[in-house]
């Protein structure tokens, strides 16, 4: 009977190959026959445990003393020697010392005002002020002149020719010091006498200011300084510091 459904065909030819294997399989070596999967004939089996071989402890040998040789010096008496000796006197010699005292530095004289004639500091009613050097403000200042700094309060306090009164021509108040000041002197024989005004000399112009308003309260009599302070400091002239003249 010849088969047409190659399903049932392909069914067939598994399985005669699948008897066909097994036949074959059964009839081969024992090196080439197939094991079926899961087959382990010595799964159960189980190897016997070698004995643990234990080795015996190390043999300890006796120790044996050795004995010490202790050896016996022979004690020496040594006896104290005594050496008497004689003391002996040294006499060290007598240095004599000789100071000299320092000479004592003979005191520096400050140097005199040149001698200027007073006579020529006279009124000039038709100027405001008149300029002068450093050897007549000297001159002035050892006479007991009225000298006034038109410099700025701050500047005067940091130091001023001594005796001088602060006039800061660019303060509020200076009016009012220029005012008390001909309270002061408002009789005539008391502003004739000189008064010297200075500032940081130069290119200042602040005592001329200062100059120009005491002319015009009737003070004749004014001079400027017109080297300034800084001449005065280079000539050693009196300096103090502070608010007051």
């Amino acid at each position: 009977m010849r088969i047409r459904n190659p399903f049932v065909q392909a069914v067939f030819l598994i399985v005669l190959a699948f008897v066909i294997a097994v036949v074959a399989n059964a009839f081969a070596g024992r090196t080439r026959r197939l094991v079926p999967v899961a087959y382990y004939p010595d799964a159960l089996r189980v190897p016997p445990k070698e004995p643990v071989r234990v080795s015996p402890p190390p043999r300890l040998e006796p120790v044996v003393p050795v004995p010490t040789a202790t050896a016996t010096m022979p004690t020496a008496t040594i006896e104290p020697v005594i050496t008497t000796t004689a003391p002996v006197t040294t006499t060290a010699p007598v240095t004599t010392t000789t100071t000299t005292a320092a000479p004592v530095p003979a005191p520096v004289a400050k140097p005199e005002p040149p001698r200027v004639d007073l006579s020529k500091f006279q009124p000039h009613p038709d100027r405001a002020s008149v300029e002068i050097s450093g050897d007549d403000a000297a001159a002035l200042h050892a006479a007991g002149t009225l000298f006034l700094d038109a410099r700025r309060t701050s500047v005067y306090e940091d130091g001023h020719i001594a005796g001088a009164r602060s006039f800061s021509v660019w303060e509020a108040d200076v009016d009012d010091k220029v005012n008390a000041l001909f309270e002061e002197r408002s009789d005539p024989t008391e502003q004739n006498k000189p008064i010297v005004i200075y500032c940081s000399g130069g290119a200042c112009e602040d005592s001329h200011m200062l100059a120009q308003k005491l002319w015009g309260i009737q003070f004749n009599n004014v001079y400027v300084y017109k080297d300034g302070f800084p001449d005065w400091q280079q000539r050693g002239g009196a300096v103090k510091t502070g608010g007051q003249p």
